[in-house]
């Protein structure tokens, strides 16, 4: 997903996202301020890690601001589950992304889901697609049967194919799931 939408290129380089935070680096674990793997990891004030760069390390070059517009955190208190993304957009099209993962999947969906659809198509963000992207990683069980319910809710298997501008793209961490809203 990361070469698709570049989603945290350069924002070791950028203001933390989170509100408020003042950004400080940290030194290296040998004492005299270098890194042992030699990446300048950024930490906020009260101690959380900012996001690297990227996974591997290297610093991508931006591309006209990228696909990615808005990140959007959803907090459902009825069934107990946080929802991360995003919403994308290309062409005139937007996408909102939202991760189900260990965290969120098997719990109550139900509630979330419903808001995830309602905030998707609201006046705010207008988005005519809503992609719901479970962690492959999670108990398997509960997988299957939050892919299964997508299903008998109107979700169908969806690549990132308009995305990426090739076929048959997919990831070998998360299974997407689209709805057209």
């Amino acid at each position: 997903m990361k070469a698709v939408f570049l989603v945290e290129r350069d924002s070791g380089r950028q203001k933390s996202r989170v509100m408020y935070a003042q950004e400080s680096r940290s030194s290296g674990g040998d004492g005299n301020g270098e890194n042992p793997i030699g990446v300048d990891i950024p930490r906020t004030i009260h101690g959380l890690p900012t996001p690297s760069p990227s996974p591997d390390g290297r610093s991508y070059l931006k591309r006209g601001g990228g696909a990615v517009k808005e990140y959007v955190e959803v907090f459902d208190y009825v069934g107990g589950a946080r929802f991360r993304g995003f919403v994308a957009e290309k062409g005139g099209e937007r996408s909102m992304f939202v991760f189900f993962d260990k965290e969120v999947i098997g719990k109550d969906l139900k509630p979330g889901l419903m808001i995830l659809l309602e905030l998707a198509s609201s006046d705010e963000f207008e988005c005519s697609q809503l992609v719901i992207c479970v962690d492959r990683f999670a108990d398997e069980k509960d997988v299957k049967e939050t892919t299964r319910d997508l299903g008998w809710v109107g979700f169908e298997l969806a690549m990132l194919d308009a995305w990426a501008g090739r076929s048959n793209v997919t990831s070998d961490s998360w299974l997407f799931f689209g709805m057209d809203i």
